[in-house]
């Protein structure tokens, strides 16, 4: 399996690739034999993985010697009871702090995702989590509106408690609210979400997150992908309309150029 996928990057153009398995590092054996086979193939790449497999062994360093320069994770929430409630036991007592500096320290990019609207959230949890992304230099963050899908237990918990608001589905987007919430209303969950990207993203905060960061290249690299992440979507929406997308990946490539990790 390892040489099928390997086989098959080294057909592929470029050198930019985007592992879309929601755990890349989720099989050890596997992601530490395709590590090892990608390594010499200048490739860059990026990838998703859990906080515990970042905290666990040395598999994120071979990640980084392979060519990972950016790891989508999923932070969920700040708050442990949030965590519980959730059944969120993956991130349950990790240290977050942690594992954002030892991704820092490889020269890998974080896109942070994080939930509003669990039972324990109450007014101040966006200021909260915006603040603790900027202050961890957190590269980007995807923020989402907590979403029952069917299917799932938190949806049928949900309906066993008469929660749901709605059952048009256009509506479970991760951007509205669907559901009956507990400390919030719908109102200040869609606002407060809405701000949070609002404020994240607003140039005074890409440039104090960039400034997070030790050496200048990390605080230039930072601060020219968040900046071109949001500030420039027409550009980039352009771009994919017009099927121009690739003659911008030499560009991608070069801001994901590795970091030293004296550098970091």
């Amino acid at each position: 399996m390892v040489d099928d996928a390997l086989t098959e990057i080294d057909r592929l153009p470029g050198r930019h690739l985007y592992f879309l398995d929601d755990h890349l590092l989720g099989n050890t054996k596997f992601a530490t034999e395709l590590f090892a086979g990608m390594q010499g193939m200048n490739r860059v790449f990026q990838g998703a993985s859990t906080i515990d497999a970042i905290l666990r062994g040395d598999l994120i360093e071979k990640a980084a010697a392979a060519g990972l320069r950016s790891v989508f994770v999923g932070f969920e929430t700040l708050s442990p009871e949030n965590l519980r409630q959730s059944n969120k036991k993956q991130n349950l007592a990790k240290d977050y702090r942690a594992a954002v500096n030892r991704l820092h320290s490889l020269g890998i990019m974080i896109n942070g995702s994080f939930v509003f609207g669990l039972d324990d959230d109450n007014q101040d949890v966006f200021q909260r989590t915006v603040d603790w992304a900027v202050e961890n230099a957190i590269t980007t963050s995807t923020f989402h509106i907590l979403t029952p899908y069917p299917g799932t237990r938190l949806y049928q918990n949900m309906q066993a408690e008469g929660r749901l608001s709605t059952d048009n589905w256009d509506l479970y987007d991760t951007r509205h609210v669907v559901y009956k919430t507990t400390n919030l209303t719908a109102d200040e969950l869609k606002n407060g979400y809405d701000w949070a990207y609002r404020n994240f993203y607003s140039w005074a905060n890409i440039f104090k997150a960039s400034m997070k960061h030790k050496n200048f290249k990390h605080k230039l690299k930072h601060l020219c992908y968040t900046g071109g992440w949001k500030k420039f979507e027409p550009v980039w929406n352009f771009m994919i309309k017009t099927e121009g997308l690739n003659k911008m990946l030499p560009l991608l490539e070069s801001i994901l150029s590795k970091v030293k990790l004296s550098e970091c």
